[in-house]
């Protein structure tokens, strides 16, 4: 038998939505979607012209766009 632990089982019936970047997500695209995505996301910090490391190390747990 396993025991769950209360603080992994959700309070509520709405199903979990990820709205943030992974650095997966991020490591699977390439430079060109990366610029992109920098180049509409809302934070000064990231932007397109940046390099693609620089880039993933911004967005990383960023709100999608």
């Amino acid at each position: 038998m396993v025991k769950i632990f209360p603080s992994l089982i959700p309070d509520s019936d709405a199903d979990f939505v990820d709205d943030s970047y992974s650095r997966t997500e991020l490591d699977r695209m390439d430079g060109q979607e990366l610029q992109s995505l920098a180049a509409k996301h809302p934070s000064e910090d990231v932007h397109g012209r940046m390099k693609a490391d620089d880039i993933k190390d911004g967005l990383e747990g960023a709100k999608r766009v």
